[in-house]
């Protein structure tokens, strides 16, 4: 069994480290008319039962996901599985955002935007509708910096921080470099 995300169903999302071998080649085997990549785990690995060892280590894993994804070679190493995983649980953040309490209440405030602005809300007060949206933006950027306090004290590099943000490492890390990294539940 391969790496598993919690709430999403196995046949949709299971990530694995696929063996790559010096010259580019991932074993492959065939098992019932269907060819799958060899998985590197401590060792080569099928799901498909007794197959062929290639004989020699691999030079990268590649971490993959059962839908197709594919990560960055991971030069192989004792810490290259766990460099993969972390590929691949980024993976996952995005495919599972939209799973958050906070995305959904996210998107329970823009359909409730859309409402107000349908409804005549922004033509009738529209500096009421500014000062709102003014305040409720200072709160989300509050909200913001407690994540990426919570991404710094897991170690999460300004680069992924910055792309979770849309924007450069560097922007990321003028923009947050003076938030304390803290867990948020703290």
């Amino acid at each position: 069994m391969g790496w598993l995300y919690e709430g999403v169903p196995d046949e949709e999302h299971e990530g694995h480290a696929v063996g790559v071998l010096a010259n580019g080649v991932i074993p492959a085997y065939g098992s019932g008319g269907r060819w799958s990549e060899l998985e590197f785990r401590d060792g080569w690995w099928s799901a498909g039962g007794s197959v062929d060892d290639p004989g020699v280590e691999p030079a990268w894993l590649l971490p993959a996901c059962v839908c197709g994804w594919r990560g960055e070679r991971v030069g192989y190493d004792p810490q290259a599985e766990a460099a993969a995983r972390g590929q691949w649980d980024i993976h996952m953040d995005d495919v599972t955002v939209y799973f958050l309490a906070a995305a959904k209440a996210a998107e329970g405030f823009v359909s409730a935007l859309q409402t107000a602005r349908e409804e005549g809300e922004y033509d009738a007060r529209p500096l009421a509708v500014i000062k709102a949206l003014r305040v409720t933006q200072s709160r989300v950027g509050s909200e913001i910096a407690t994540a990426v306090g919570a991404a710094r004290a897991r170690e999460l590099s300004w680069e992924l921080i910055g792309e979770a943000l849309g924007v450069t490492r560097q922007t990321a890390h003028e923009r947050y470099r003076e938030i304390e990294a803290v867990a948020a539940q703290e």
